[in-house]
């Protein structure tokens, strides 16, 4: 009797890879992913080396997927992983980690593909080789790119130095705008009573409930210490949709058009001709709300092409096939 021979089948997985949190897809070299799954973030910058364990144990959760979905004679051809904090300082030491990782899962270092997460939304836009991604969530970068390389950046300098427009930075400038109204350093606005809401705390007068220490700056500045960890300034993002359910406040307007004014300006300053499509990207550009709206609206008044990214998988999943075809024979 012959011996049973096994077809291999060979597919790619495709990831992105964000701070606090990864998606990853495994699917066929043409048609639509058959395994997917997501796991927690991994930004060398922030977490250190450690962090990239997470991948291999992401990866080996979805080759799991689709080995029951295929058998055991899958091929991995490639993979290409959008990383957050992979850009080009440190994109060859990330490389060499998670080829390390992934090398005791049979795959070969020769067919992964690092990138940053920045370069695999620009490609999620569909709009070729050239042109802006503008990039808001956690934090907020800018990046012209010609030839998929970029050639130009604006912000993205973390939530101390810059990124503005952010998540962080929209719930640090709405924290900040109800302590001065409590302070009584700043105007009056409907923000406190919403992030009061959101703390459970009557921050205006502290009566229902009653005030935990009889001074409603003093319940704010205990609520935070409770609900942002130290050292992780992303938690403040949780308060970014407060401007946004309030543009009618002069508070919260001001947040809102500081916000919209610096994606426009930093649009303008990277393409100054109008030429570029551009991508937004990140949760604060890629959804509905006033920011996104607003923004829309100046780009078509520029007459400029836009498109929106909600996420970078795709854009992994475009660069992990043509890696495949460069490596099979």
């Amino acid at each position: 009797m012959d011996a049973e021979t096994t077809t291999s089948t060979p597919v790619v997985i495709a990831g992105d890879i964000g701070g606090t949190s990864s998606r990853l897809v495994l699917a066929p070299l043409v048609g639509d992913a058959i395994a997917e799954a997501e796991g927690p973030g991994a930004n060398l910058r922030s977490s250190g080396a450690a962090a990239l364990d997470h991948i291999a144990e992401t990866v080996r959760e979805v080759l799991a997927s689709g080995r029951r979905t295929l058998g055991e004679g899958l091929e991995v051809a490639a993979v290409a992983l959008g990383i957050s904090g992979a850009g080009p300082a440190r994109a060859d030491e990330v490389q060499r980690a998670v080829a390390e990782r992934l090398a005791q899962l049979g795959i070969d270092a020769r067919r992964i593909l690092i990138t940053d997460d920045l370069r695999t939304a620009f490609l999620t836009g569909g709009v070729g080789d050239d042109g802006l991604l503008v990039l808001a969530g956690t934090g907020a970068v800018s990046v012209r790119f010609q030839g998929r390389e970029a050639v130009a950046r604006r912000d993205g300098m973390g939530w101390l130095l810059g990124d503005i427009g952010s998540a962080v930075w929209l719930g640090r400038r709405t924290v900040q705008a109800v302590a001065a109204d409590l302070d009584s350093r700043g105007r009056r606005t409907l923000l406190t009573e919403s992030l009061g809401d959101m703390l459970d705390l009557d921050l205006r007068d502290g009566l229902l409930p009653p005030s935990p220490t009889g001074d409603p700056r003093q319940d704010l500045i205990r609520a935070l210490d409770d609900v942002l960890p130290s050292g992780s300034p992303a938690a403040l993002g949780r308060f970014a949709r407060l401007p946004g359910a309030l543009p009618e406040d002069p508070a919260a307007r001001e947040i809102l058009d500081t916000a919209i004014r610096h994606v426009m300006d930093t649009v303008r300053h990277l393409d100054p001709d109008c030429g570029l499509p551009v991508v937004l990207a990140g949760s604060v550009l890629a959804t509905a709300g006033p920011i996104h709206d607003e923004v829309i609206i100046g780009l078509e008044a520029d007459g400029r092409r836009y498109t929106t990214a909600p996420t970078g998988l795709p854009g992994a999943l475009q660069l992990a096939r043509e890696k495949a075809a460069a490596v099979l024979p």
